[in-house]
């Protein structure tokens, strides 16, 4: 069996590898990129490293040539992704590929506050059921490595500004995303389910200060704002002003409850519970301090 991953070069994507090759044998595993030559330490351990973009369909047929499952990984052209989607869909199917696992979103809707981001991958999954290939949706929580910049501004500031209102968010690790969808490559039974790869810990603005608070050895104030004020505040931050909105939506969206998900499927599949935004945040000290 052949499994093929796409976006390889990405950052999900060398976890993924990482992960696939403490399951799989290195000839039985493709890595697609655009850019073949960043991936030169992976294809000399063995791996087959293939170039494909997609925004090149014809390109895609060989890159997916023998592989019976392929890890859609979502590309990060918002606005353009669903034709870049299809075409990887389609050349999936040309391919003779038997099932697509595709990186997805919690509440991947039309009416989300995010706007193209998670309709486009909502619209992705649609295509994929549509399709002739077998699939399954791995729909992630909110990356906790997002939080480490707001974080580190924070301890910085002595302030945490968010127009969550009493939302929560629910973090996990790309790391923990990578083995999720790693075990789901290299085991039976998950065609045709959606899964919600969750952490297990709810955070609201004051958990999340509390946190950065003791992680630093910082008092860290919460500063709960409207969605109007803290677009000024950005603004006047010299945050471009498309940054500022984009920054508020996901707020908006935490405050609505579209990341308030907790699943225990994770430790489900991999057999261990996800790591907390505390194991990610003491990972990354240096960042969180602004220090190194």
């Amino acid at each position: 069996m052949t499994t093929i991953v796409t976006g390889a070069a990405g950052r999900l994507g060398r976890l993924v590898t990482e992960q696939l090759l403490q399951r799989v044998e290195p000839e039985e595993l493709v890595l697609v990129t655009r850019h073949p030559g960043a991936l030169r330490e992976v294809a000399a351990r063995g791996v087959q490293v293939r170039r494909g973009d997609f925004d090149e369909p014809a390109s895609l047929p060989d890159a997916f040539a023998g592989g019976r499952k392929l890890l859609l990984i979502s590309t990060d052209a918002i606005g353009h992704r669903l034709h870049q989607h299809q075409a990887a869909i389609d050349a999936a199917e040309e391919a003779g590929v038997e099932h697509v696992v595709f990186t997805s979103m919690v509440n991947p809707v039309a009416w989300h506050p995010m706007g193209a981001i998670p309709w486009e991958k909502g619209m992705t999954e649609g295509m994929l059921r549509s399709s002739a290939v077998a699939w399954t949706m791995l729909r992630f929580g909110s990356f906790a490595e997002q939080q480490i910049p707001p974080a580190a501004t924070a301890v910085q500031n002595g302030r945490l500004v968010l127009n969550f209102g009493s939302g929560r968010i629910v973090a996990i690790s790309r790391r923990d995303c990578a083995e999720a969808a790693a075990v789901v490559l290299t085991t039976a039974g998950h065609e045709g389910q959606t899964y919600d790869i969750t952490g297990s810990e709810p955070m609201d603005h004051a958990a999340l200060a509390a946190l950065y608070a003791e992680l630093s050895g910082k008092p860290v104030e919460v500063v709960r704002m409207t969605d109007v004020m803290l677009v000024q505040v950005l603004v006047s931050l010299g945050t471009p002003m498309k940054s500022a909105w984009d920054i508020v939506a996901f707020g908006r969206a935490v405050r609505l409850g579209f990341f308030d998900v907790v699943d225990p499927l994770f430790e489900q599949l991999v057999g261990r519970p996800p790591d907390q935004l505390r194991d990610v945040l003491v990972s990354h000290r240096a960042d969180l301090l602004g220090v190194g």
